[in-house]
């Protein structure tokens, strides 16, 4: 008997994990993908220890990451004149401690080589495929797209992002109306820039806190940094992935550097925004989280985002999917012909990972809002929040413990 088919929508970076992973316990996976090609969309993201174990499963990764740039070896948190408020090496035992270190990587690059992994596996994938509907028979689920065609498999994984089509389906199938993402009334205006040369011999996640604003800047390869300066906006609409024009790049970097001027910015800070070789600008949405029996109905189960949608602020999105790949993985058992999954089966097996990872990805996301809460704040709130970041770097049991209570995981 032939493998069975699992249909998996969308190829970000959840879709080619769990495609892999599933290829490994001899299931044939197709990744159905809306976009009619890979694009270089996104800014960066940091992938952190928990992210790159389950990473690793798919290949000697770790050399490839620490190829393209150096690990994060420090945390150092400044005012937004450049008085530092607290610093931290905790970082630099990451790898040690952990199993994998933290390093920055544009999200163009890492859905790049996630997607080569399921390519060499000899995993199908279909662009221009966009889900339009979903139905379930006894033994079986078909996917069915917008361009007429469907496809049909032993069971469904719907890791399709924010947006999720997969999801709105699930839920709609639960009589649950889903509500569309809402925007924070926070922006952020990412960039790839040189890196600093005072910079250069310390690869730092670092963070400068102002009035009504925030910027955070990392190690993207081992010549360039990304940044991001997240400032509210009372218009969602002006959100976008898309990169800048050369005119819309001159006239931002004007814009930015002008208040930076006035507010009395670190000088490193202004460097960033002017020698930026590419802005983008996105809105920060949110979305209500779902309870565990809500990640999954039948033969269907959500991963990632499509599950759990979080706000930038904590730096987990992308790590907390590749975590959701390695316990769904986990309990799935290799394919026995003899033995075909039913869907009592694999409701159960649903049932199990939801009820492990909800909880714990529910936590990350209040964690998150809060973080961004916090971060912004108007002027006469600027010295309670400063004073707390000093006494957090204080704290070095309670940085370790953090560290600990998510680096720790999946295994």
């Amino acid at each position: 008997m032939s493998s069975p088919k699992v249909l998996v929508i969308g190829c970000g970076i959840a879709g080619p994990v769990i495609a892999c992973l599933l290829k490994q316990k001899m299931y044939h996976p197709i990744i159905f993908e809306k976009a009619d090609s890979p694009g270089d969309v996104g800014a960066s993201l940091l992938l952190a220890p928990n992210g790159l174990k389950v990473l690793s499963q798919l290949g000697p990764v770790t050399d490839r990451f620490l190829h393209n740039g150096p690990p994060i070896g420090e945390l150092c948190d400044y005012v937004a004149s450049g008085q530092v408020l607290g610093q931290s090496e905790l970082p630099s035992q990451f790898a040690e401690k952990y199993g994998q270190p933290c390093v920055g990587i544009t999200r163009t690059l890492i859905t790049s080589w996630v997607r080569g992994y399921a390519a060499e596996m000899g995993i199908e994938i279909r662009d221009g495929w966009t889900l339009s509907g979903i139905t379930e028979s006894q033994d079986s689920v078909t996917a069915i797209f917008d361009n007429g065609l469907a496809e049909t498999g032993s069971f469904l994984v719907g890791c399709d992002g924010l947006r999720s089509t997969s999801r709105r389906l699930l839920l709609n199938r639960q009589d649950v109306e889903d509500g569309q993402p809402s925007f924070t009334g926070l922006t952020q205006t990412a960039g790839f820039s040189p890196t600093p040369k005072a910079f250069l011999d310390h690869p730092t996640v670092r963070n400068w806190y102002g009035e009504l604003s925030h910027v955070i800047c990392y190690p993207l390869s081992h010549s360039h940094v990304a940044w991001a300066l997240t400032l509210p906006d009372d218009v969602g609409s002006e959100a976008s992935w898309g990169l800048f024009d050369a005119q819309r790049m001159a006239s931002t970097k004007d814009n930015l550097k002008m208040r930076l001027d006035a507010h009395g910015w670190d000088p490193t800070v202004q460097e960033l925004v002017t020698s930026a070789e590419r802005l983008i600008k996105y809105g920060i949405f949110d979305r209500p989280g779902l309870s565990a029996d809500q990640w999954f109905s039948g033969r269907c189960v959500l991963l990632g985002d499509a599950a759990h949608p979080s706000s930038v602020h904590l730096g987990q999105g992308a790590n907390q999917s590749c975590e959701d790949c390695h316990y769904l993985s986990q309990n799935i058992p290799v394919f026995d012909p003899t033995q075909l999954l039913t869907t009592c089966q694999l409701t159960a097996i649903f049932r199990t990972f939801a009820e492990k990872q909800q909880p714990h990805t529910a936590a990350l996301t209040a964690t998150a809002r809060k973080l961004g809460s916090a971060r912004v704040v108007p002027a006469e709130a600027c010295a309670q929040r400063d004073a707390a970041i000093k006494n957090r770097f204080l704290d070095n049991f309670g940085l370790q413990a953090g560290f600990d209570s998510t680096f720790s995981r999946p295994f």
